[in-house]
């Protein structure tokens, strides 16, 4: 997945691939009581979650990422690790109004303060479609 927060990740997941596995970016920093600035508690929220991903990698199981994955650097390195497991990568990108992204974002229970997500839309670059094996745009 990739969008930013508040775009609709989660609702796009239980609406279309409810049956599919999630790492949650989200989830493990609830788990790990990791608060979203906190960087050196970002890079072990990461950590963790790439083991997760690991995991479901060695058996060839389906799965879905789901971050912000903003940048292709980011994704870059994602589509690097799953691909050394022989995996097939989709890319989803989900894109919501930026006023509409504010709202959704505060009703979140993993709320990101309104500076970081002013932040990761500048610095948000929407995925080529040459990234993966696949690229699907919902805007």
């Amino acid at each position: 997945m990739c969008g930013l927060p508040g775009a609709g990740k989660d609702s796009y997941i239980k609406k279309y691939l409810p049956r599919l596995p999630v790492v949650s970016l989200d989830d493990i920093r609830i788990d790990m009581n990791v608060d979203p600035t906190d960087k050196t508690g970002n890079g072990h929220v990461i950590q963790a979650a790439k083991e997760q991903a690991r995991v479901f990698l060695r058996k060839q199981t389906a799965f879905i990422w789901n971050a912000t994955n903003t940048t292709h650097s980011m994704r870059t390195r994602l589509v690097e690790l799953f691909t050394a497991y022989k995996a097939a990568v989709k890319i989803i990108y989900i894109e919501a109004p930026y006023r509409l992204l504010h709202g959704q974002n505060k009703s979140r229970e993993a709320m990101v303060p309104a500076t970081v997500l002013d932040k990761l839309a500048w610095k948000l670059e929407p995925p080529a479609r040459w990234e993966a094996h696949e690229v699907v745009y919902h805007v």
